[in-house]
């Protein structure tokens, strides 16, 4: 400090520069990350990353982009987490930052039309492949994924085709990533009388879209024809999450509620041997959903149990035969109707016995 304490201009000037050297050291570990705490994070995401510790790396490499956002390579290492860690979506923009801060990055280009060739974005996809072939014209993979991406083109025009005329099989055998891809072939399914493969289908898209309402609301439906009412359920729960006024998911959600309320309850009920109120809950599930077989046949056959604890044998026998003609190969229905015919034989039995005053 001697130097500085000179009277006049000088003196001022040289407070100032001390001042400025001191800020920028203050500044420095308050605005960003210091060299070395970037090269540790980045040193502990790579290590951690070759463990399999996923989420551990990704939390390093989170804080050596925030310490260095004009690095390329380290949004590429990060892009590299996101992508074992299956987040695809999350990888892209990590892929295209370091694209935009080094353009000539091939290694980026190259994993980001893979991405994108497996959503089906083809027409990206393949500019980013000639890019790379464009600075390297014999890179093997490149080549191989761009003749990939002309291959699905030519894939998603003829499943199209074969869908608008009713060429169901077809299309089915055709299986591009894409969403849309997906819900052409879930809708396919459907219409070939395969719900479970319509939601092994559907059910990815609720992450390869945003806001994907009409697949959570198709999922909802397919899994209550089925008749599993806790999964049409979750999903039209999904849906709402997404936007709580949504008119054909709130309506459907009210229903599978109510319904599935009911069922729960009824088992419940049998379970306290309250047989009689379960049969008043069974009922009350056919009226709230009349149009679905399944549902019609559970509570018929849950009535017809009740009957029989509650020894009506007569009137089980009816309802059990009549529930066998909506779904003669259940065997719960079949055993219930052997054990009530048991039971009707042996109280008429009992009947006769007591009419001739035979104890």
């Amino acid at each position: 400090m001697e130097p500085c304490r000179r009277a006049g201009v000088g003196g001022l000037l040289c407070s100032l520069s001390l001042l400025c050297v001191l800020l920028d050291i203050q500044l420095d570990g308050v605005l960003g990350a210091t060299h070395v705490e970037i090269e540790h994070h980045l040193e502990m995401g790579r290590k951690l990353l070759a463990a399999g510790q996923l989420a551990e790396a990704l939390s390093h490499y989170h804080s050596a982009v925030d310490g260095d956002p004009k690095n390329y390579l380290t949004f590429y290492k990060r892009a590299a987490v996101f992508l074992a860690m299956g987040k695809s979506k999350s990888a892209l923009p990590d892929l295209s930052r370091a694209i935009e801060l080094k353009p000539d990055f091939l290694a980026a280009r190259l994993q980001r039309g893979n991405i994108l060739l497996k959503q089906g974005s083809t027409q990206e996809a393949r500019e980013d492949f000639e890019a790379v072939l464009q600075r390297s014209p014999d890179e093997r993979e490149a080549h191989e994924q761009l003749m990939r991406a002309n291959e699905l083109e030519e894939l998603q025009e003829d499943a199209q085709a074969a869908y608008h005329q009713g060429d169901y099989g077809s299309t089915v055998s055709i299986s591009p990533w894409d969403p849309e891809s997906r819900e052409l072939r879930a809708e396919c399914f459907i219409r070939m009388g395969d719900p479970q493969k319509a939601i092994q289908d559907l059910a990815p898209t609720t992450r390869l879209r945003n806001d994907n309402r009409a697949a959570f609301l198709k999922l909802s439906l397919l899994h209550h024809s089925l008749g599993e009412h806790r999964e049409s359920l979750s999903h039209v729960r999904e849906c709402l999450k997404l936007d709580q006024d949504d008119k054909e998911c709130l309506g459907h959600y009210k229903q599978v509620k109510k319904l599935s309320k009911q069922l729960d309850s009824a088992e419940e009920l049998i379970q306290e041997g309250r047989h009689q109120e379960a049969i008043e809950k069974y009922e009350a599930a056919m009226k709230t959903e009349p149009n679905v077989l399944f549902y019609t046949n559970l509570a018929k056959e849950r009535i017809c149990f009740c009957l029989v604890k509650l020894k009506q044998a007569e009137e089980a026998v009816d309802d059990y035969q009549e529930a066998r003609e909506f779904d003669g190969d259940s065997g719960e229905i079949r055993e219930g109707l052997e054990r009530a015919q048991k039971m009707l034989k042996l109280s008429r039995k009992r009947d006769y016995y007591k009419i001739l005053g035979v104890g």
